[in-house]
């Protein structure tokens, strides 16, 4: 399938805009995905020196700052975290948001697409590692306890909100290409 049918087709599923609430402490993701050989999503694995979330798969993002908007938030944050600029993303739309459990954040993920094999520059204070997986993988991987979904790959657990957001995207590309996932 060629790039451009791929974008066009997740845009009619992904949500055009979405806005923070009023009043909440909120934050925003990029979900990257490139498109090499197969489709590929974007992780980090976060600095174990952090605060809150250390050593946990996650999508690049953050809190936002001032009056920044999900976009901007999301901009922002994959720059310090992993320099990616934002005239390489492609932004194909929005997730609907989700809460963390423990630290009561709002999250609005963005959809993206970079290049594939970007020179990611990650920053050492913040990132551990940096993942690419195959979504076939992650689709492979799914399994479910109390808590909710959580995927597994080559050792890394993706769960909690990250996982949830991961799910929605999965459910979302379901819908559009059905063959992919057989």
């Amino acid at each position: 399938m060629e790039v451009e049918t791929f974008i066009n087709i997740i845009k009619k599923v992904l949500e055009e805009e979405r806005k923070y609430p009023a009043g909440r402490r909120s934050a925003a993701v990029l979900v990257p995905l490139s498109i090499g050989k197969e489709l590929y999503i974007t992780f980090i694995e976060r600095s174990k020196n952090l605060q809150f979330h250390r050593g946990e798969i996650a999508f690049p993002g953050g809190i936002r700052e001032n009056d920044e908007t999900p976009l901007e938030t999301a901009f922002r944050e994959v720059w310090e975290e992993l320099h990616i600029r934002k005239e390489d993303i492609n932004i194909l739309g929005f997730l609907p948001p989700t809460e963390t459990v423990t630290t009561n954040i709002h999250i609005v993920p963005v959809v993206g697409l970079i290049p594939f094999n970007y020179p990611f520059e990650p920053n050492s204070n913040e990132i551990e590692k940096v993942l690419q997986i195959p979504v076939k993988e992650l689709y492979k991987n799914v399994h479910e306890n109390f808590y909710g979904k959580y995927y597994l790959y080559k050792g890394y657990k993706i769960w909690g909100a990250t996982a949830r957001i991961l799910t929605s995207f999965l459910k979302k590309l379901k819908v559009c290409f059905t063959d992919f996932f057989r």
